[in-house]
């Protein structure tokens, strides 16, 4: 053990892939950054509707608002949405109609049957 030489230990140079994903990720960030440089420009140019019209067109997001308008054409059923679906439309729905008719019909028997007194109701005046 004295013979080994310890090396120092840096977590922030530890990585699970090699080098040249490492240089690749790096390369795309710088990419990334430079596109939203180039964004911020056009944006906040206080010239640009002078020439020629006051638009910028950006491929990514015509493509992102074009899978917007078009998403419901490209809907398919499976079993999957069916279920969810019935999950978060159909049974919320139905339990909700459910339970208020339910309470609904026992207020209006202990009404009839004069179990409450007018002046107890709670929307008395609807009543």
């Amino acid at each position: 053990m004295s013979g080994s030489t310890k090396q120092p230990w840096d977590p922030w140079k530890m990585y699970d892939i090699s080098q040249e994903e490492m240089r690749a990720i790096r390369e795309r960030g710088k990419m990334r950054e430079a596109l939203k440089t180039e964004w911020q420009k056009k944006v906040t140019d206080p010239h640009r509707g002078a020439h020629n019209g006051g638009t910028i067109f950006d491929p990514a997001i015509q493509r992102f608002m074009a899978m917007r308008a078009t998403n419901f054409d490209h809907f398919k059923v499976t079993p999957k949405t069916t279920w969810l679906g019935f999950a978060f439309v159909v049974i919320p729905v139905g339990l909700m109609t459910y339970f208020t008719i339910r309470d609904k019909n026992i207020r209006e028997a202990q009404f009839r049957a004069g179990e409450v007194k007018y002046k107890d109701r709670t929307w008395y005046f609807m009543y």
